[in-house]
């Protein structure tokens, strides 16, 4: 039961992250991915 519970708000953070953002949560995690590599070098 509390797996479905996890899968509907990870599918509401994604869907509340691509509407403020415009953009899908995989290429979000992979933009702050970037930055926080960048910020290392």
């Amino acid at each position: 039961m509390g797996t479905v519970i996890g899968l509907v708000l990870l599918a509401l953070i994604a869907y509340m992250v691509r509407k403020k953002t415009g953009l899908h949560l995989h290429r979000w995690i992979e933009k702050k991915y970037q930055e926080y590599e960048d910020s290392k070098k």
